[in-house]
């Protein structure tokens, strides 16, 4: 690609000449300084590392890392027209060399196994139209989420659970890697009050663990495009949105080819279901997700589906506001390795961090998740959350998988984790405990810590037949603050 300078770029000089014929009566400056805005967002984090191992493995199992990332953007906004520009400056310290799992293995072997890599990286670049009689349309270097493409200004709680829980199961942004992921493409479509209908297509950019070369380069031969139509709150019923969605990805990169034998097409489609209702003395909340899959994984026939059920509830009036909530999550694995269709379901270009486990040793792939949220809030800068995950394999005829989606084109960007000669798969992975904690201490600086344990259980020994057990500790600081309008 020519880089996410020259389109950024272009798109300041589009929107320039495109309002220099503003009211005489107002100067070029002034105009400009009403419409602008702009922002910067500093985030400091430590990563402690104890995790799984092999047998007579001479690999590091403990390890730590600091990574830094600064980011910048400045928005253009007018009626009909926005510009927006978003760059980061990324640095990291101390990536192990020798470790055994986790991410700081992936961060090393992704930038030339250098220890503390950095680099200074164009995130956004794009023109969006809107207001055009309810048509909308957007170009550039962008992000996109699926599942999140509507919100709603008097929804707070369906909001939450839009953004929090449905957005970016197939494609999302990955922003909880130091470099993020973006799309070089397009988005477009048209809402009114009952109905959004969204459109996209995109190449996937280089992202995630790759410093040296993420997000200057494009993944050329990754594509996701498709689209998805939502009904609205309320147009059927009460506070409750349906989405239909289609997604195709592609991908003939040579870790795919090696791996399945040809290209990779797969296309997904599905539906979801969010809602969130008064109760009693709170608010009940739900999340329904069902999808399946057909295409051409290498040189087999894709066949396979997935569905998540979530059921929540809050207690809204009662001291700390303690929100319960309880899921399954269920992606298919292949049933029989000697036939010609392929079942594991296939996780795209997804932010898993979110989802299965925030120690990141699952992709949504072969697997049935457990889950149940404990979500406090004992002060209204204090945020505290507790979740709990147990872990089975959907097939024993297939491996356990971990990832989050391509991120160069050395590495596939999912892990099969085969076990060790003479161990047979085995379903239980065990289980997963998670504890976050944020202090909103000043206006502008955010202040958070986290914890989680896997207890791994016969599954995950078969394949980490030395250390079967893992913790992960973090500290992270976060610095953000506006500008302008």
């Amino acid at each position: 690609m020519k880089g996410p300078l020259f389109y950024g770029l272009t798109l300041l000089l589009l929107a320039s000449i495109f309002y220099v014929h503003a009211s005489n009566a107002v100067s070029f400056s002034e105009n400009l300084k009403n419409h602008v805005s702009g922002g910067v967002s500093i985030n400091f984090r430590n990563e402690l590392w104890n995790t799984f191992q092999k047998q007579d493995s001479d690999t590091d199992r403990t390890y730590d890392f600091f990574l830094i990332r600064a980011r910048a953007f400045i928005d253009f906004d007018w009626e009909h027209v926005s510009v927006h520009v978003m760059g980061q400056g990324v640095k990291a310290f101390n990536f192990p060399e020798n470790g055994a799992f986790g991410p700081g293995v992936l961060y090393f072997n992704a930038n030339d196994q250098k220890t503390g890599p950095g680099n200074f990286q164009f995130v956004e670049a794009y023109i969006h139209l809107k207001n055009l009689r309810g048509f909308y349309l957007k170009g550039g270097r962008m992000g996109f989420k699926d599942g999140g493409q509507v919100l709603y200004k008097d929804s707070p709680k369906l909001n939450w659970v839009i953004k929090k829980r449905l957005s970016e199961r197939l494609i999302g942004n990955w922003d909880w890697t130091l470099v993020g992921r973006r799309f070089d493409g397009g988005s477009g479509g048209y809402s009114n009050q009952n109905f959004d209908f969204n459109l996209m297509g995109a190449n996937v950019t280089f992202s995630g663990f790759d410093i040296d070369d993420g997000l200057w380069k494009d993944l050329d031969t990754v594509v996701v495009l498709g689209g998805a139509f939502t009904v609205k709150e309320g147009v059927l019923i009460e506070n409750t949105q349906f989405q239909l969605f289609n997604y195709y990805y592609f991908d003939n990169r040579t870790p795919a080819i090696n791996l399945a034998g040809d290209d990779i097409k797969i296309n997904t489609t599905g539906v979801s279901m969010v809602g969130a209702y008064p109760l009693g003395p709170g608010e009940i909340d739900t999340m329904l997700w069902f999808a399946f899959q057909l295409g051409d994984f290498g040189t087999l026939d894709q066949r396979a589906l997935a569905f998540i059920a979530e059921l929540g509830y809050q207690f809204t009036s009662t001291p700390w506001k303690p929100w319960l909530r309880l899921g399954v999550a269920y992606a298919s694995g292949d049933g029989d390795p000697k036939d010609s269709d392929y079942g594991t379901f296939f996780n795209m270009v997804p932010t898993n961090h979110k989802w299965y486990g925030y120690a990141d040793t699952t992709a949504f792939s072969n697997i049935v998740d457990l889950y149940n949220q404990v979500l406090l809030k004992p002060h209204k800068r204090v945020f505290l959350g507790i979740e709990g995950h147990l872990f089975w394999l959907a097939s024993d005829n297939e491996v356990w998988i971990g990832g989050s989606g391509p991120f160069n084109d050395s590495a596939f960007g999912y892990a099969f984790r085969n076990p060790v000669p003479g161990n047979d798969i085995e379903t239980f992975l065990g289980g997963e405990v998670d504890i976050t904690l944020s202090f909103k201490a000043l206006e502008h600086l955010i202040l958070q810590a986290g914890y989680s344990h896997f207890f791994g259980a016969e599954g995950v020994q078969a394949v980490f037949d030395g250390e079967d057990q893992l913790d992960w500790f973090y500290t992270q600081a976060t610095i953000p603050f506006t500008l302008g309008k």
